[in-house]
């Protein structure tokens, strides 16, 4: 028989072991969810057709960023992982907001980089580029979303029909992200705009060999192999 304290502390040792015992589960804390977890998860289900299902885990991430802000309204990657979010669901001028919001705390570069896109798809080009060059001057040549941005620029350029600069932007954006079709595609429209159309082929041919499904780069291809008419007498 074990002495009477002894036998307390046996019993006090058990109730813990209970407690952590997978049947026990039900009465544990809740485990906080990663909304940047659930942006990736989102992503993935969006990529694979899930677009409803994808799309209600960026509203849980959104609304996880809000309780954590509520908490802490200095948390850093709240806003910026909520303008990831807002971003995912085409709410981009909450994602402006938001990044607003959040370089009043602190400047983060992450903020900036997604406000430049959100920009982008408001057709505020002008907005657009000074936050994709902000973010380029305070990331690094080799940061994460160096390429995305230079593509974004490329874009603006090609829209604002600057063909030249867009050259220099896409041609950066596929240096540092040789494995994007559509990238090559559009740098391939540029080129063909300044008048290379060799160049342009080459361009559209790689594009072509990473997605050999991809039918505006094979029209291009193909467009662009074609003899040329014959001159007609005068």
């Amino acid at each position: 028989m074990f002495p009477i304290r002894n036998a307390r502390a046996l019993v006090a040792v058990l109730s813990l072991l209970v407690l952590a015992a997978p049947g026990a589960s039900a009465q544990a804390a809740p485990v906080a969810k990663d909304a940047n977890l659930l942006i990736q998860q989102g992503r993935a289900l969006v990529d694979s057709g899930k677009r409803a299902e994808g799309y209600a885990l960026f509203e849980e991430a959104v609304a996880v960023c809000d309780a954590e802000l509520a908490e802490n309204p200095a948390r850093m990657d709240s806003y910026v992982v909520k303008g990831w979010a807002l971003f995912r669901l085409g709410r981009y001028r909450e994602a402006v907001a938001v990044g607003e919001a959040g370089l009043k705390v602190k400047f983060d570069a992450r903020i900036v980089e997604n406000m430049g896109e959100s920009y982008f798809f408001l057709r505020d080009y002008a907005a657009s580029l000074r936050n994709l060059q902000r973010y380029i001057d305070n990331s690094g040549e080799y940061a994460e979303r160096v390429s995305t941005a230079f593509f974004y620029m490329g874009e603006i350029y090609q829209v604002q029909r600057k063909f030249e600069h867009a050259d220099i932007a896409y041609a950066i954006a596929v240096q540092r992200e040789p494995n994007m079709a559509r990238w090559w595609f559009r740098y391939g429209n540029a080129v063909e705009a300044l008048g290379e159309k060799e160049r342009a082929r080459g361009l559209y041919e790689k594009a072509l060999k990473l997605a050999p499904a991809f039918a505006e780069a094979r029209d291009a291809v193909a467009r662009l192999s074609a003899p040329a008419a014959p001159a007609t007498a005068p």
